[in-house]
């Protein structure tokens, strides 16, 4: 029966059901299936409770490696922000269970380099580079945590490290599935190189893009006006991600800052897309759709409340 539950929870459930769910009581497996089901819907904020409680479960079920758990549990911290508590969950996993040592040592190097320890994350990422130096994946993991700090160039210098491993795969597949990864990553580290090169660079302490990306911002008309404004908007996401991640809300202060850039950004963004649908450019229109969700997917990363996304 509790089978047959957590099977109905993963495949049937639309998120209405899911969030009328009564899991006051439910065991470790129906909040496990309920906590992939509301990540699966893009629900993190729902999803991380759930994890939370499962980790400090006192009634263990027979049928959860909650070492594995404890290392999901670190990655939703970890995009979160709650640094300090996923590098304890990590901590705790790998003495649970030393046979994931290595998955840990990367997912804590990753961490280090989110909150600003760069150099103690390299080191950890040039030790597991060097255990399993046919696995383009680590320097890819590298690569996109430097890229959230806003380390593009480094950020490109560890992809192409992982291009190279990469080239030496016997597996088609997984080297299929590497070289897609990659070009998103070069992709992704030279728009944003481009763009801060254009409008300007977040500070030392991860603070807004400089001047230069408001006044862009604020370029009229539409066609070529239009494209210039979503570039400078998303210079300015760039430079907030890399402010939350550098420093994530932690007082009522902060998230009230937070939220104010966030909501203001995605006003920008809104505006953009009535003007685009105005020019009947259907381009920018899907542009600017994309970068609205952008703008909201950022805020509910950090658990910020930005109620213009839902109009």
């Amino acid at each position: 029966e509790e089978y047959r539950a957590h099977l109905s929870i993963l495949d049937e459930m639309e998120e209405e059901d899911l969030e009328a769910l009564d899991l006051s009581r439910a065991s470790d497996y129906i909040l496990w299936a309920a906590a992939q089901a509301f990540e699966g819907l893009g629900r993190g904020d729902a999803a991380l409770p759930l994890l939370r409680r499962i980790a400090g479960s006192s009634s263990p079920h027979p049928a959860l490696s909650y070492p594995e758990i404890l290392i999901h549990l670190a990655d939703a911290l970890k995009d979160r922000g709650e640094y300090e508590e996923a590098l304890a969950s990590l901590e705790r996993a790998e003495k649970e269970e030393p046979a994931l040592a290595d998955a840990c040592r990367e997912r804590r190097a990753e961490v280090f380099i989110l909150q600003g320890r760069t150099e103690d994350g390299l080191r950890l990422f040039e030790m597991a580079a060097r255990d399993a130096p046919e696995e383009p994946w680590t320097p890819l993991a590298a690569a996109w945590a430097l890229l959230q700090r806003g380390d593009y160039e480094r950020a490109m210098a560890w992809t192409d490290r992982g291009a190279k491993v990469t080239r030496r795969l016997d597996d088609d597949e997984e080297a299929r599935e590497a070289a897609t990864e990659i070009d998103r990553l070069r992709k992704e580290a030279a728009a944003r190189l481009e763009r801060r090169r254009r409008f300007g660079a977040p500070d030392e302490a991860g603070g807004p893009a400089g001047p230069g990306a408001a006044a862009a911002g604020a370029l009229p008309g539409f066609a070529g006006g239009l494209a210039e404004r979503r570039q400078a908007i998303l210079a300015d996401l760039d430079a907030e991600e890399v402010r939350l991640v550098a420093r994530p809300p932690r007082d009522e202060g902060e998230r009230t800052g937070a939220v104010a850039r966030l909501g203001a950004l995605y006003a920008r963004a809104s505006q953009a897309w009535d003007d685009a649908v105005e020019s009947q450019d259907e381009t920018l229109i899907a542009a600017f759709d994309d970068l609205c969700s952008d703008v909201a997917g950022l805020a509910e990363r950090f658990g910020i409340p930005l109620p213009e996304a839902g109009s």
